[in-house]
Order: C-alpha cells, then sequence, then structure tokens
C-alpha cells in the first residue's frame, strides 16, 4: 500500500512483508533496460529485462487475398470459415506462431546476516531508490541513463551475495522457450562478478551481467557478442540519475492537488513514462522494458495501435515531454515500405500506409486476429498522434520528412475503402476495438463510429498540416469531412456501427472516440448535445462488469470531457484501488474483486493505464473540446486549492495556473 513519508511528500514506499510479484517492485529504467527490486526475508530479487529483446521468428505477412473487397463480400455473405482461413497460417513445430518479447534473467541478492528487507522507497524527482533492513542499515539504488548502469550501495556491514539467474532456469519460461527451439545461456561467475551470454534463434546475443566492488553492486546488459561490462562508481550513477531527473521534470509539466492518491498518480506515473520513453531509448510496447523474468510476458509485449500505444504516449503532450515520442515515430516511419505493400494487397493503391492494431518492432503483424488486422484507425489515429506532435512542439521539419507522407496515405486508404451512397460517404464494413461476435456478420458493420470519427480527425489534420505547409489541401478530404457521418446514432445514442447499439459493458469506449481522444463532435450543436447526453448515459448504465485498467482512466477523461469532475476524481480511485497492486504496478485485469470481472491481475501488468492515469490528471486541470481550452473543469468543487505548472496547450502554448476558493488565475 501507499505511504507516504514525512520527509518529502514527493516519496513512494513499498513494504516487503512478503515474496510478491516482480511487478510490485521499485521500477528503474534507461529507455531500453528495466529493472524491477523487489523480494522479501533475505532475498532482494532484481529482475532484469530489455525493450529491444524479441524472437522475431513467425508473423503475419499481409496476403492478397486480404483485400477489402473479398473480406466485405465474405461477411456479407456469412462465410465465417473462409474469412477466417485467410487470416490462419500453419507455424512448423519448434518455431514461434508470432514474434514476441523475451524474458532475460535475475540477479539474486542474499543478505547473509540476521537482517531482513523491511521496506524501500523511490523518489520520483531525482530516481532514487533505498532500501530499508531490518536492523536499521539501508542500500540505495540508482540507474544512470548515460552509462546505462544500475548500481545499488550497500551500508557498511551489509553481508551479501549475489548470483545470477537466466529466464530459462524458471520452469515455466524454460517450457516456453524450449517449445520455440530456444537454448539456453552460457552462464559464468567468480568471486566478484557473474553473467550469462545468451544466444537467440535468429536474433543478435544478449548479455546480462554483475559486478560487485566492495560494497557496490553494478548490473548492465548489452546486446550482440560482446559481453556487457558491470563496472562503475555508485557516486556517479547517482550524480547521473538525479541530473536526468531534475532535467525531466524542469520542462515537465506538474501538478499539485489536496488529494494524496491523485497527486502520486501523477507523480510515479510521469516517472515511469519518462523511465520507459526516455529519447534516447527503444520505443515503447505494452510493458516497457519491465519483463518478467520467470514467463513470457502475455500478448508478447507488443505494439497495439488501437488504444494501448497511444495511452502509453499520452503524457508526452500535455506533460511537455514531446521529444520522448520521436522513438515511437521513427520506428513506426521506417515501416512504410511493409505498411505500403499492405496497402497495395488490402486497398488495391500504391499510395498508402495500412498499420495492423498489433505488430512487433519491424512493423511485421502480430495475431490472426481479423478485425483488429483491418482496424484503420490505428493507422489513422498514429497519423493524428504525429500531427498533433507537430501542433505542440512546432516542428514543422518532422511534417516534412515523413509525417505528412503517412497521413495522405492513411487517408488515400480510407478513402479507397469509403463509398458512395444518397449523396453521402460511407464506410461499408469495418470494426469497432475488440468488439466480439459469434456471427462475422455482427462482429463488424457499416459506419464504426470509432472509424468515422478517426477518419474525420485525419481529414482535419491534413488540411491544417497543408496550410502549415504552405500547400493546397487536397479537395479530397474537405469532401470526406463534409460528406461522411460523424457517427452512427440510434436509440440509445452513438452506436458501435449501424445497428449496434453499446448492450454491454465493454472495455473499449471507442464508439465515443468523437468526444475523446478525436474531439471531432461540436457539443454546442444542439443535435450533438442530445446525442452526447444519451450515449453518456447508455454508457454508464452499462456499468464497469467487463472493464480492464487501461480503460479506466479513459473513462475518467470522458468524464471531465462531459462535465462530471467527481466521477473522474472517482474513477482515478477506482484505478489506484483495483487495478494496482500493492507495490504501484499497472495491471490490465484487476487485482482485487468487487469493480470487475476481469479479476486476477497479478500476472498481466501493462503500462498503458499508468500513463493515461498522468494524461487524466492533466486533463482534469486543462483540456480542449472543439479546440477551445478549459480549466480545472475536470477538478470537483470540494477542491478547495490546485494547481498546475507548465502544461502545454495544442499551440505548443505552456501554461501554468491556480484555482484557490473558486477564483482561478493564468499565466503563460
Amino acid at each position: 500500500a501507499l505511504v507516504m513519508t514525512s520527509a518529502a511528500a514527493d516519496v513512494v514506499a513499498w513494504d516487503f512483508p512478503r515474496l510478491g510479484s516482480c511487478h510490485e517492485g521499485l521500477a528503474f529504467a534507461d529507455g531500453t533496460t528495466g529493472v524491477l527490486v523487489w523480494g522479501g526475508g533475505r532475498e532482494i530479487r532484481l529482475t532484469v529485462g530489455r525493450a529491444d529483446l524479441w524472437d522475431h521468428r513467425g508473423g503475419y505477412p499481409w496476403l492478397a487475398t486480404q483485400s477489402y473487397t473479398n473480406i466485405v463480400s465474405l461477411v456479407r455473405t456469412g462465410r465465417a470459415n473462409e474469412l477466417r482461413a485467410l487470416f490462419k497460417k500453419e507455424t512448423p513445430a519448434g518455431e514461434p506462431r508470432n514474434p514476441y518479447m523475451m524474458p532475460l534473467g535475475r540477479v539474486v541478492v542474499a543478505l547473509k546476516g540476521g537482517a531482513t528487507l523491511s521496506r524501500g522507497e523511490l523518489d520520483p524527482k531525482t530516481g532514487v531508490g533505498r532500501l530499508f533492513l531490518s536492523d536499521g542499515k539501508t542500500v540505495e539504488i540508482a540507474m544512470g541513463a548515460s552509462s546505462h548502469l544500475f548500481m545499488m550501495k550497500f551500508d557498511a556491514g551489509v553481508d551479501w551475495q549475489a548470483e545470477v539467474h537466466h529466464c530459462m532456469e524458471f520452469p515455466v519460461a524454460k517450457k516456453s522457450l524450449e517449445e520455440r527451439s530456444v537454448k539456453p545461456a552460457e552462464k559464468w561467475a567468480d568471486d566478484t562478478s557473474g553473467g550469462f551470454l545468451w544466444r537467440l534463434p535468429k536474433d543478435v546475443p544478449v548479455s546480462l551481467v554483475y559486478g560487485r566492488q566492495g560494497g557496490e553492486l553494478a548490473v548492465a546488459t548489452a546486446r550482440g557478442e560482446k559481453v556487457a561490462t558491470a563496472r562503475g562508481s555508485f557516486a556517479a550513477v547517482r550524480a547521473d540519475s538525479v541530473a536526468r531527473w531534475q532535467a525531466f521534470w524542469a520542462k515537465s509539466a506538474k501538478v499539485k492537488v489536496p488529494d494524496p492518491v491523485i497527486q502520486q498518480i501523477f507523480d510515479y506515473g510521469m516517472y515511469r513514462f519518462g523511465a520507459m520513453t526516455d529519447p534516447d531509448g527503444v520505443p515503447a510496447g505494452l510493458q516497457g522494458p519491465w519483463l518478467e523474468d520467470d514467463k513470457l510476458v502475455p500478448w508478447n509485449g507488443d505494439y497495439h495501435f488501437n488504444i494501448n500505444v497511444q495511452e502509453c504516449y499520452s503524457p508526452a503532450y500535455r506533460g511537455g515531454h514531446f521529444s520522448n515520442l520521436m522513438p515511437l515515430f521513427k520506428m513506426v516511419l521506417s515501416w512504410r515500405p511493409i505498411l505500403r505493400d499492405n496497402a497495395k494487397k488490402f486497398a488495391g493503391i500504391d499510395n498508402g500506409y495500412v498499420l495492423p492494431h498489433s505488430v512487433d518492432d519491424r512493423g511485421i503483424c502480430i495475431g490472426g486476429f481479423w478485425t483488429g488486422t483491418i482496424d484503420h484507425a490505428s493507422t489513422a489515429w498514429v497519423a493524428s498522434m504525429m500531427y498533433r506532435y507537430v501542433k505542440y512542439s512546432g516542428d514543422v521539419a518532422f511534417l516534412k520528412a515523413g509525417a505528412y507522407d503517412f497521413m495522405k496515405g492513411a487517408m488515400n486508404v480510407y478513402r479507397q475503402m469509403f463509398e458512395e451512397k444518397d449523396g453521402a460517404l460511407s464506410l461499408p464494413l469495418g470494426p469497432s476495438p475488440e468488439w466480439f461476435g459469434a456471427d462475422v456478420r455482427k462482429a463488424v458493420g457499416r459506419n464504426p463510429s470509432f472509424q468515422l470519427a478517426a477518419a474525420h480527425r485525419l481529414a482535419r489534420d491534413l488540411i491544417a498540416a497543408a496550410v502549415l505547409l504552405g500547400e493546397a489541401p487536397d479537395p479530397m478530404w474537405a469532401d470526406v469531412d463534409k460528406r461522411l457521418p460523424a457517427y452512427s446514432a440510434g436509440r440509445s445514442g452513438i452506436e458501435l456501427f449501424e445497428g449496434q447499439e453499446l448492450t454491454e459493458s465493454h472495455r473499449h469506449h471507442s464508439h465515443l472516440a468523437g468526444f475523446y481522444p478525436f474531439d471531432t463532435i461540436d457539443f454546442a450543436a444542439a443535435r450533438a448535445s442530445q446525442v452526447a447526453d444519451t450515449s453518456f448515459n447508455q454508457w454508464v448504465y452499462q456499468g464497469t462488469g467487463l472493464w480492464t485498467g487501461w480503460c479506466v482512466p479513459w473513462a475518467a477523461i470522458l468524464n471531465i470531457h462531459f462535465g462530471y469532475a467527481d466521477a473522474a476524481a472517482q474513477r482515478l480511485h477506482d484505478w489506484k484501488t483495483y487495478f494496482c497492486d500493492d507495490g504501484h504496478g499497472s495491471h490490465h485485469n484487476s487485482v482485487r474483486n468487487g469493480f470487475t470481472c476481469y479479476t486476477n491481475g497479478l500476472g498481466v501488468m501493462q503500462m498503458d493505464g499508468q500513463c493515461a492515469a498522468v494524461t487524466a490528471v492533466m486533463e482534469m486541470m486543462v483540456h480542449e473540446i472543439n479546440g477551445k481550452p478549459e480549466f480545472f473543469r475536470g477538478c470537483p468543487a470540494s477542491w478547495k486549492e490546485v494547481s498546475f505548472e507548465n502544461i502545454r496547450l495544442s499551440d505548443g502554448t505552456a501554461v501554468s495556473g491556480s484555482r484557490v476558493n473558486g477564483i482561478v488565475k493564468l499565466s503563460r
């Protein structure tokens, strides 16, 4: 449970009464390597992972038979077996069906005296942690961004010994990896060091090494035949960490709220966002660099582009960390040859891009989940992220260098999918994310509201981008924005697609994406206002029974945009209570009963919920509806004193403000 110390309100604390999950530990990362510090009794465990550690075998290349016209025909005629067969493949024995992120290993520190591990703390403002032992002695912890070293400094008199364990020493990981024809690592150890070199079936080797120098322990990883070097000075690594995090927070948005739970959600969540998305690091997937060491990560640890990646990176915008987005954008743009080939086979055009909802770090499709594969809003949403970055940062050079091309390619595919009907444009068939139906004709439908909102956002962004570049906008973009419906609606408000109401609790609030994140529905219009109220009530009526961790902060933001500040604050408390473990780790499933049927969450950590919660706190302070900023509208009236610093608006302006006893003051 959270313990706020009296010495420093920013410090986040841990209790270690038992051995739990690695995700309950203190989290450190340099954007590539992640370390989770956990344990209990006389054992300190360091679970080490890398965000670039993939087995790249397997995957699903786009096939010529997976054309949009063919898919529409198979759905309309109900030929489910033929349709699903398009997205299946035979996997040779001993090979993985999909690329997947691989666990790495663990360093175990055994305390040799009678002292046991008692509690820990981490300061998000410096990245420095500390473990407290039962005899009053301490262990200081830091990770350097420039040295890429993780180090621990033990108080004098603490007797300890370290050893390293490769992931294939754990039964579950061993079985899974052996089934994929993966061999164990080559280990070694002497009096002051130990480690292993792991040669992978088709990928570059990886090493994990520890080294002891007196009362200091260093841990390092590396890729390639050259083994990592684990030598350094704790004082230097600590100074590196402090400098890194002081620079991070100096340009970062900050908030001050009277609610300690929401304050900690922001401070620790922003720290973890920065730790996993360092501008010089590896793009963050579902778990960033914090991978389990004793089993394979859920869902391959991949890049999910129908909400999860977007949530992971959402703090970058209002938070002012624009450069943290660049590793992701550079990676996506490097995939353009693959995505162009996908578009050729899917839409029959040479100037388009299609990004499946689930891919590895080379853009190779993961899955066989056909409605996700054809979810073109994944492409449009990434294009929207790119243009949003340009607006916030003013980086027009990036727009010219690749983002504008990517945006146009995404729209070209949408335009090929649209059809003319009664003078309007429509999408004859498409998915609403992760909406399932036993009958394929009910799993997708005409004019999905999520797809319509994504297309409108993309059309408006393209027009604005052309103006920014001094070019004439393509008339097609304005035509799409004018003649494509804003959403599909029925008696219960906005539908998932035509004829499909929200008939159950569902983790994807994507039918409401026109309100957030795409901001394409005019709240001021009378019909839109009525539809909004009806849609919101239907959404509330269906409840939370099938919600997961990452959708709860999204629900908080929707409440903010609808003007329900108390409900937004409650949703963030719900997320912390039900989807965070006792060590503040963010999970997909609930770790406690009573809120959702998705329970037993300790085994599935994801960073999307934690980062989305950070964004929700900033949206409480400042959000924009139809381009107009609203200040403190998401803060409960019971908060008598609340303030923020350096939050960014969509034009890149940095704003600070306070609300004291209802009086608002702003400065720019």
